[in-house]
């Protein structure tokens, strides 16, 4: 058993020889760990779970809770990384008036400018907040207002779920006097590019102005993790709660993305069922169906969560929180193939255009392709 320095279980290390030690079994398609639990002396129940995309680990038995200590060196070495990237701005030249000389040599090519290099995060201490933060979580105010949300505290934790405090906001400006919960911005690796927090209130508390906050720098997807597993559909909503509300009623992969800009065809290339899970108001369903409309001409199996499935609400979560979800099943793909279809002169134009694009630039084989974009023709109305 691992004794800890102090008789704080949090922020803890744990090595991967210690970890091999705990018989770890793997889970959740290869993206998580479960073990026994080091810090109690567990021998009999895997009760410690061990994020691998971020080397997060929490013990649901003892409340112990830290990184690996490979994480932990990754850590450092992108913090020596993008410091040593970093040049203070440079200052502008003094202006001399020329002194006459000899005539100039003969000119020299001008040096070409190096290709610039892509922006490096905004913040190299993101994951130090990120930790401190979901350490605070448990017992908050943040706690408080999840639960009051219908979203577990353990299912919050699993997703690296924390809670800002009043003062301890990095974005000082927009600090809130009720505190925000955080939701980390991550990428398919794993990687930690921002953070969102939330202002803990209700919406006649909170001003609609301060109820949103991102740090300054790229935005990624929230449990972006889950576009790397291969097992069914990927579910895909806009703003966290939608996707903690979408876990919690037993759907396995979600994906949340911070604004429908956000979208990012290069991280769902592998990805061959969606589902869109869009606010039910008009400008949601028309922003959400043209990403179904071009996800088709990507040669991916499409639907989308219809706003009868809300009950009424306005958004998945409102709808989780009512107790009037519906989520159906994932329709079956058409049985139908291309040798059976009979496309009318009309349309072939432009069926002829779909199946091109699904070949060109979603690498789908002819005949499904050729399926696919009469089944998308259908689908927007243009078969009567």
């Amino acid at each position: 058993m691992i004794t800890p320095s102090g008789p704080s279980l949090e922020n803890l290390t744990l090595s991967e020889a210690d970890l091999a030690a705990c018989r770890p079994l793997a889970g959740e398609g290869g993206h998580v760990l479960r073990a026994l639990c080091p810090f109690h002396g567990s021998d009999h129940q895997r009760s410690l779970r061990v994020t691998l995309t971020t080397g997060r680990f929490v013990c649901f038995a003892c409340g112990a809770w830290g990184y690996l200590a490979e994480a932990r060196e990754r850590w450092r070495e992108e913090q020596q990384r993008q410091a040593a990237l970093w040049r203070p701005p440079a200052r502008a030249p003094r202006l001399q008036r020329p002194r006459p000389g000899p005539p100039p040599a003969a000119a020299r090519p001008a040096p070409t400018s190096p290709t610039p290099r892509a922006p490096a995060p905004a913040r190299p201490d993101l994951a130090q907040h990120l930790a401190a933060f979901q350490a605070a979580l448990p017992g908050s105010r943040g706690e408080a207002y999840m639960r009051q949300r219908g979203i577990p505290l353990e299912l919050a934790r699993q997703l690296g779920v924390g809670y800002a405090a009043p003062g301890t906001w990095p974005h000082a400006a927009r600090d809130w006097r009720g505190g925000r919960v955080v939701f980390p911005h991550t990428t398919p690796d794993g990687g930690l590019v921002n953070l969102y927090g939330r202002a803990v209130g209700t919406a006649e508390q909170v001003p609609k102005a301060k109820r949103h906050d991102h740090l300054p720098g790229e935005k990624g997807y929230f449990n972006a993790a889950a576009l790397q597993a291969s097992a069914g559909p990927l579910w895909v909503c806009e703003g966290p709660f939608d996707a903690l509300a979408l876990l919690a009623a037993g759907v396995s992969r979600v994906v949340a993305i911070f604004g429908v800009q956000g979208w990012r065809w290069d991280w769902v290339r592998e990805v061959r069922e969606l589902v869109f899970a869009l606010d039910a108001d008009a400008a949601g369903q028309q922003q959400w169906r043209a990403l179904a409309r071009e996800a088709a001409l990507r040669g991916k199996q499409v639907a989308v969560l219809e706003p009868a499935a809300y009950g009424g609400s306005k958004d998945v979560h409102e709808a989780w929180m009512a107790g009037v979800l519906h989520i159906g099943a994932w329709p079956a793909a058409a049985a139908a193939g291309a040798a059976g279809l009979a496309v009318p002169e009309d349309l072939r134009e432009a069926w002829d255009e779909r199946v091109a694009i699904m070949e060109a630039d979603g690498g789908v084989p002819h005949a499904e392709a050729e399926r696919l974009a009469w089944a998308g023709l259908q689908a927007a109305g243009a078969v009567l």
